[in-house]
């Protein structure tokens, strides 16, 4: 075993998103991996007297083998919760209530759950780290780990590597977690979607806010022959473009690609991978009429541009990805899904703090770093109606980042999806308006008195009044900064 590997800041920690991972922890986390490969029967023993809870309230079969496999294999110990029916869920009994008991019999534990945002929540109340195995819709970090490491192994380099993102976009949560790795480590990201089933519009948000991201939309080119029917001259067939270089070290932005009307194409010398994902039916996502979905066959592949491409799955498949192409040697599902062992030990290793055997590891409290205007404030809820927040209002108390793309959002921080804050209300005053006057006011309305609604019914039972028509149509001479509320009151005490 080489102790000289890579050094993460992970013991005790909670990984619910890959965000919680610094590219330094990401690095370290492959490093020990590689070791892994190099030297399994090293680490054989390692986690002896530790123990893993898996708590799957979806069915899974990688995700949980592999955890259940990979701490075995450091020679710790698993307690296993895949029957939902089994558990005393079908009770009644609370995530935060299962977590806090489960805690108490283990070391560190691996959550699936059906809301999004559920892994938050687990970490929040559980008293040992707590590592997301997929939350929903929402996201799905040690999927990316592999995701990324596979890539990396084949590839050699993320950075300028295209990778068109395939299939249930909306619903894939496989997809949500990639396509924000990706944009960190320099990568070029396409996304073509099936059966309408587009990049939920909070991700594009979170990408140009978070990498100044400029989204090209482009024709499918090569790409069209991921699906029979569509001939390359259809103009309606368009796929968003995605490219990042790097600007300053350690800081990545869009590129400023003008244009609308190009073909999508890899150039001369450059790398192609294809990552496909099924329906996500047990989400609603059904085939839509009329839709069409891009799928993999020998056929597809024939084309002289498709030489250098690699071919990704987080599986299982349906009908998507036909079984000709499994022997094909540009296919890397399979070792893929293999890959989810030394990752999976690897990410163990780091947050059960086995590489420092003189460190006692306990849990570190989960935080989220925002760029934003943090807001908590009773009586606004998140839209998504499989957010954990809805789902558990006892125990989930709604977070939110303030944003704006044209009017005033609130991006949940346990789902990320956004909901609109159309009235704001003053504590002060007690009065409510269109938020949008809140660019017009001055002085400007400090963001401790500020309340967010998304009704006038819903102001008005918090006991405020509507403020006079007149207002609608305020504006403020003596604002002329260009700038709005959010970039006035940023850096403001809550």
């Amino acid at each position: 075993m080489n102790d000289n590997h890579g050094v993460s800041q992970l013991a005790g920690r909670s990984i619910i998103s890959l965000d919680d991972l610094s590219l330094n922890d990401i690095q370290a986390v492959f490093e020990t991996a590689d070791d892994i490969n190099a030297n399994m029967q090293s680490y054989f023993g390692k986690a002896t007297g530790k123990i893993a809870a898996t708590l799957f309230y979806e069915p899974s079969t990688r995700t949980r083998l592999s955890f259940e496999a990979a701490m075995q294999r450091l020679g710790g110990g698993v307690i296993s919760t895949w029957d939902v029916n089994a558990a005393s869920v079908v009770k009644g009994e609370s995530l935060a209530d299962t977590v806090r008991v489960v805690g108490a019999y283990g070391d560190v534990m691996v959550i699936r759950h059906t809301s999004d945002g559920a892994a938050k929540l687990a970490a929040e109340y559980s008293p040992i780290p707590v590592i997301n195995a997929g939350d929903g819709g929402h996201e799905h970090p040690t999927q990316t780990l592999c995701d990324l490491y596979t890539l990396r192994e084949h590839h050699g380099s993320l950075k300028g590597l295209n990778v068109a993102l395939c299939g249930d976009l909306q619903n894939g949560r496989t997809v949500h977690s990639l396509a924000f790795a990706l944009a960190r480590f320099g990568a070029n990201i396409i996304f073509v979607p099936g059966d309408g089933k587009e990049i939920p519009e909070y991700v594009l948000r979170r990408l140009k806010r978070s990498y100044n991201a400029h989204i090209q939309r482009e024709r499918l080119g090569i790409l069209s022959a991921l699906f029979e029917e569509v001939a390359r001259s259809d103009e309606s067939a368009t796929v968003d473009a995605i490219y990042i270089t790097p600007r300053e070290p350690h800081q990545l932005a869009m590129s400023s690609i003008e244009g609308t009307t190009v073909e999508f194409r890899v150039n001369n010398g450059e790398s192609l991978s294809l990552y496909v994902t099924r329906r996500q039916t047990e989400r609603g996502s059904g085939a839509s009429s009329g839709g069409r979905y891009p799928t993999l066959t020998a056929n597809s592949l024939k084309g002289i541009e498709f030489k250098n491409i690699s071919i990704l799955h987080p599986l299982p498949r349906v009908d998507e990805l036909s079984p000709e192409v499994d022997d094909d040697p540009r296919s890397l599902y399979f070792r893929q899904a293999a890959i989810g062992i030394p990752i999976r030990m690897s990410l163990l290793w780091h947050v059960l703090g086995l590489g420092d055997e003189t460190t006692v590891t306990t849990k570190k409290p989960y935080t989220q770093e925002i760029l934003g205007l943090f807001y908590l404030h009773s009586g606004f809820d998140c839209s998504n109606q499989m957010c954990i927040t809805n789902q558990e209002r006892r125990f989930a108390n709604p977070q939110f980042e303030v944003v704006k793309d044209g009017e005033y959002k609130l991006r949940c921080l346990y789902c990320d999806q956004e909901t609109p804050g159309t009235y704001a209300g003053n504590t002060e005053s007690k009065f409510y308006y269109p938020s949008e006057l809140l660019d017009r006011f001055l002085p400007t309305v400090r963001p401790e008195h500020v309340r967010f609604f998304q009704s006038q019914e819903a102001a008005e039972s918090a006991g405020f009044k509507r403020a006079s028509d007149k207002w609608d149509s305020y504006q403020s001479k003596a604002n002329d900064s260009g700038k709005d509320w959010l970039d006035m009151v940023s850096g403001s005490a809550q």
